[in-house]
């Protein structure tokens, strides 16, 4: 009777021992198919994110197209580096040296910010009339901040002021 007791006693251990690893071993898959939902549906969701910046790509593609067409790569020669849309056009008369180090000379001197167009640059200020005026980057100003650009003319005072300041001008800054 003794033998028997100890031999159930080892079946129900086993029993148990198989039904405690069963167990885990359920609890384990479950545990790994929540995780595969998981990280399927996380795929899911950057599969979307991927087709959307492809879409955002193509779109950004398109209008840098059109962007050539309005603002072309070279401008007379030479190439350009970047465009300036939207910008200010004053005029000074001022004879003096120049933040670059030269004389303002009409018809070669233009007042830059330089943390918009570096000094030494060459630059094509097209007026929204169709002017075009193709200048180098020598001098900076007070007054000349951002998009605002100043360019040197042989002129009396009265003239600055009646040419004013100028909107809606394109400028191109070009490589030399």
């Amino acid at each position: 009777m003794r033998l028997k007791l100890i031999i159930g006693t080892i079946i129900i251990a086993l029993l148990l021992g198989v039904g405690i690893n069963y167990k885990t071993v359920i609890d384990q898959k479950q545990a790994d198919e929540t995780r595969i939902a998981q990280i399927t549906f996380e795929a899911q969701v950057n599969q979307q994110k991927v087709e959307d910046m492809q879409k955002d790509i193509a779109i950004l593609r398109r209008e840098l197209a059109l962007q050539r067409d309005v603002y072309p790569t070279s401008r007379g020669g030479h190439r350009v580096a970047r465009y300036i849309d939207g910008a200010q056009v004053t005029w000074y008369n001022d004879m003096g040296k120049t933040a670059s180090g030269t004389t303002a000379t009409s018809g070669r001197t233009v007042a830059v910010d330089p943390d918009v167009v570096p000094l030494g640059s060459e630059v094509e200020i097209v007026m929204p009339d169709g002017r075009v005026f193709r200048r180098i980057a020598e001098d900076t100003g007070g007054a000349v901040k951002g998009k605002v650009f100043d360019v040197h003319i042989d002129a009396s005072d009265e003239e600055l002021y009646e040419l004013g300041r100028t909107h809606g001008v394109r400028v191109f800054v070009l490589d030399r």
